[in-house]
């Protein structure tokens, strides 16, 4: 499913305007998944609903305090807000990603 480049962290989580999905940090790219997850056979049918270049990226940061988000905001205005498990580190591996110091390398996959 990753062929975008070298997996830094992925997670199950949902974006406010998306839904629910699974959430992928390359070395390259920030992509987000939409799609089910086929109980039965323990897969999932999911397609690509948002793939952002790193350098497209203008910033992030973290909001919340019970619901945490990641704000990930692009260069063309759009804003992102995905809801992850540790905002924090999601982060410092986009921000590492994108300064190519590859902090938060393995963070988060299992």
């Amino acid at each position: 499913m990753h062929d975008e480049g070298n997996v830094i962290m992925e997670e199950d989580c949902s974006e406010d305007k998306l839904g629910a999905g699974y959430l992928v940090l390359t070395d390259k790219s920030l992509v987000f998944y939409t799609g089910k997850a086929k109980v039965l056979t323990f897969s999932k049918d999911m397609k690509k609903a948002l793939e952002v270049p790193l350098q497209d990226v203008k910033g992030t940061r973290t909001e919340g305090f019970i619901i945490k988000k990641l704000v990930v905001e692009l260069k063309d205005g759009r804003v992102y807000k995905f809801g992850v498990l540790n905002n924090k580190k999601w982060k410092e591996s986009i921000d590492g990603a994108r300064a190519g110091t590859g902090i938060g390398a393995g963070v988060g996959q299992e």
